[in-house]
């Protein structure tokens, strides 16, 4: 069995837009589409498929990450809508019109994720893909990789910036999959909390396994998210 150890990524711009909010719409809006603050496990569980270069087993993979940043900033990107109104049967084709849309992002993202079990290093140190925040533009700028952390189970700890499951944090519901299956199939979906500000969580058994770690060196505490079991 491996030994658990830290990923931690920097980039310039980070987006994950918040399912509440509707990707875009024809005409004046002048309603941001927002951002999570923290990416949701699907999203995590992507990133760790594009730097194996293929699909990553749920069974046994856990892990916890935190993503900090420097602030929520906002700009324009062009959303292509379908008027589905006049799609053509003859021709199968469907007319698109351009909807700029004012879009947040994180500036300056800094991810921090604690690969407990289930995933290699030299999926990092020598990624199949680049490595992306988000969106395609949002690209991952610099790598730090510590091996063989030490970390210990905890009962008790203060959780900064973290993706946290709706029976441990407070925070804005959203309805996110555990992980997306290949097909595009999602497993595990159920309301999920984007923890955007620090959090005193006590969670001494969840779900039948002691879901929170602090690391020995700096203090760092996690709650580590896992993917074999639906509930987080």
């Amino acid at each position: 069995m491996s030994r658990p150890f830290l990923v931690r990524l920097a980039g310039i711009t980070a987006h994950y837009r918040d399912p509440r909010y509707n990707t875009g719409t024809i005409g004046r809006n002048p309603i941001p589409i927002a951002t999570l603050y923290c990416p949701p496990p699907c999203t995590i569980h992507a990133m760790l498929c594009a730097a194996k270069g293929g699909w990553v087993e749920t069974d046994g993979l856990v892990m916890g990450w935190r993503m900090d940043f420097d602030s929520v900033c906002a700009d324009f990107q062009t959303c292509q809508l379908p008027r589905r109104k006049n799609y053509n049967f003859r021709s199968g084709r469907q007319k698109l019109e351009a909807s700029p849309r004012l879009r947040e992002f994180l500036a300056f993202p800094r991810l921090t994720i604690l690969l407990y079990s289930g995933a290699e290093m030299e999926w990092f140190r020598h990624p199949a893909n680049p490595l992306l925040f988000g969106r395609s533009e949002d690209l991952a700028t610099e790598k730090e990789i510590a091996p063989d952390v030490q970390c210990e189970p905890c009962e008790k700890a203060i959780l900064r910036r973290q993706c946290l499951p709706i029976l441990i944090g407070v925070g804005p519901l959203y309805s996110a999959p555990l992980y997306f299956e290949p097909g595009r199939v999602p497993v595990a979906m159920s309301p999920r909390i984007d923890a955007r500000i620090e959090q005193p969580i006590r969670a001494g058994d969840f779900n039948g396994y002691r879901p929170l770690a602090r690391l020995s060196g700096t203090g760092e505490a996690f709650f580590l998210w896992d993917y074999s079991r639906a509930a987080g």
